[in-house]
């Protein structure tokens, strides 16, 4: 059984006629047909013509990135943005290099039958040829055993890959910010290692209002700290040092001697309770005691004391006065002049803090044992070059941190014994660190004037002597501004730092000051190019051109003719079929299809009609 075509009899009889017609007509020229521009199927002048676009709008792109990738985004003046740009020549570069792939699909299938194979092969790669599902069933295919050649697979692998390609496109371009410098814009700090304030008609012989306003502000902590300037996004500033006041704190309690006695005078104890017990009496309630600096203090006897039950006691007890509670109720701030203390060696003053206000428990089993100590801390004030260390400021950031100080050196005046009383002298004092330290700058002068520099000790020897007795009705000794209350409610090295800094901004900011400038920065949007998503464009490109010299060679190489896509010459086809074949007549997609896949094909090399023989 074979299906083919052959010349009909009404064919046969025209040709008979034909031959015996007398033409009438001039004969035309034997003219040599010549090949048009656009008679190019034959030929792989159109494939190579689309893949050389394709190899060129990859190399345009990657000549695009790299002039734009780390370019300013502002600098781009056109109305369409780069990833336009990318997408439009990307879709050109996907739509050139899909025609050699779809042709070389094509071809494959002719060159497949030039050996024996599957009939299903024509149509499943002439499916492929045309898109991503026939290209996804041939490599399904390949995978269950089905086997239509490496290039096929290729062909096929490229087309679905294409899919993906415009998306990897929109991921090439981001604009992200970066800091940038900032030109023209304002980055400085002030220091001062001097400090002259010439007008003396204001100050009565005390400080400056404006050391006096920094001193309270910094120990009510209500200090603005002094902020660069800055007016970019952010600024970076180097390490410098400055002039200024320093403090240092340190509880010295468990390092302060304590020597305390039973009161002789034992009329304190009479309580309108009744008799005390006498193992009470017994308590070393008199008691005085001596610093690490030498600072010498007393506390005769407790400012008020329960006899009786306190809390814990046993009910049971509340009647017996076997127990007894002091209350010292005792807060003080003595400030010394010309007294080293923690290695200062020269503070403007030193201050011992004594905090007295816990209450003290006995009971008999410990009458004898001395009271717990107060609380005693000491603390120098003094002037000194404070060490700022490199720091970022962020002019748009609310809570910034005073800039950093790494280190401090004190410094005292020169031949400071000899310094002169006379507090309306126009004399400036130099300052030098002590004996056996050096100046944390090189060849720095610090410098302050005479007026200023001798009215720092009398007036904090003033502010800080406040003695505060709780409970009681005597007014505290210090008459200045009343900050007793305030002082020993507070860490009392948090306060003398927080003035510490504040004295030191405003003798950085005075008129005698320099800048210390910055480096101002800005955020910039710009366009980054992300290369590693240009990889798929740039393989699915090479494996076309790859796939279209591949194919190429082969079809050379099996003489095939160069059908491609072509439907043509499958209808002008024949089929010779084994007898008992019923692929003639089925008529159905399915049934076609299994028929085909257990047919085998080859096409006959003859002068006849293209005929695809079927091969057991």
């Amino acid at each position: 059984m074979s299906v083919h075509s052959g010349a009909s009899d009404a064919e046969a009889g025209l040709s008979e006629t034909n031959d015996t017609t007398v033409h009438t007509q001039d004969p035309q020229p034997d003219t040599k047909a010549r090949r048009r521009w656009l008679e190019w199927n034959d030929t792989w002048a159109w494939e190579i013509g689309s893949v050389t676009l394709a190899v060129v709008g990859i190399a345009l792109l990657v000549a695009f990135l790299v002039t734009i990738n780390n370019t300013p985004y502002a600098n781009w003046q056109y109305t369409a943005s780069p990833n336009t740009i990318v997408s439009i020549i990307v879709t050109i570069t996907k739509a050139a290099l899909l025609v050699p792939v779809s042709s070389c699909l094509g071809q494959l299938k002719w060159n497949l039958f030039q050996d024996p194979a599957p009939l299903y092969h024509m149509q499943a790669i002439d499916q492929a040829s045309r898109g991503p599902w026939g290209s996804m069933e041939i490599l399904l295919g390949g995978l269950f055993g089905s086997r239509t050649g490496i290039l096929t697979y290729v062909g096929a692998m490229l087309t679905i890959l294409a899919l993906a390609v415009d998306p990897f496109a929109q991921q090439i371009l981001t604009i992200p910010s970066r800091t940038v410098p900032a030109l023209n814009a304002t980055a400085f700090t002030q220091t001062s290692q001097n400090w002259w304030y010439s007008d003396q008609s204001d100050v009565h012989l005390e400080l400056p209002p404006t050391l006096l306003t920094a001193i309270i502000s910094g120990l009510m902590q209500t200090h603005r700290p002094l902020e660069p300037k800055c007016n970019a996004l952010s600024c970076d500033f180097p390490e410098f040092i400055a002039m200024g006041m320093c403090s240092k704190c340190e509880d010295v309690t468990a390092r302060t001697d304590q020597k305390c006695q039973v009161e002789e005078d034992t009329s304190f104890w009479d309580s309108d309770r009744g008799p005390i017990h006498p193992a009470l009496e017994k308590i070393p309630t008199n008691c005085s005691y001596q610093t690490p600096s030498n600072f010498s203090f007393e506390f005769p006897h407790p400012q008020s004391m329960s006899i009786g039950p306190y809390y814990g006691i046993k009910s049971e007890d509340w009647r017996k006065n076997d127990n007894v509670t002091m209350y010292p109720n005792h807060w003080s701030l003595r400030p010394r002049a010309n007294v080293p203390i923690l290695d200062i060696q020269a503070p403007i003053v030193s201050l011992v803090e004594v905090d007295y206000l816990n209450p003290i428990h006995y009971i008999v089993s410990n009458a004898t044992a001395p009271p717990t100590k107060p609380s005693v801390t000491e603390c120098a004030i003094y002037f000194c070059e404070r060490q700022y260390a490199a720091s970022t400021y962020q002019a748009t950031t609310q809570n910034n941190s005073p800039a950093h100080v790494a280190s401090t050196q004190e410094l005292i005046v020169k031949n400071h014994e000899e310094e002169q009383p006379d507090i309306l002298s126009e004399q400036i004092f130099y300052f030098n660190p002590p004996k056996g330290s050096k100046t944390l700058s090189k060849d720095s002068t610090y410098s302050m004037d005479h007026l200023t520099f001798n009215s720092f000790r009398p007036f904090m020897m003033t502010l800080f002597n406040s003695t505060t007795n709780i409970n009681r009705f005597d007014p505290p000794l210090s008459d200045t501004l009343k900050l007793a209350s305030f002082l020993r409610r507070g860490d009392i090295s948090e306060i003398l730092e927080s003035m510490s800094t504040s004295v030191t901004d405003t003798l950085r900011k005075n008129g005698n000051g320099t800048k210390v400038h910055g480096k101002a920065f800005r955020d910039e949007r710009f366009i980054q190019v992300r290369w590693p998503w240009i990889i798929l464009p740039v393989v699915v490109t090479l494996g076309s051109l790859a796939l279209l010299l591949g194919t190429a060679v082969r079809s050379k190489q099996r003489g095939a003719v160069l059908w491609k896509c072509m439907v043509l010459p499958l209808l002008s086809s024949r089929l010779e079929t084994t007898p008992g074949d019923k692929i003639a007549s089925v008529r159905s997609a399915d049934g076609m299809t299994a028929e085909s896949k257990n047919m085998r094909a080859v096409v006959v090399r003859d002068e006849g009609p293209l005929t695809f023989k079927e091969k057991l």
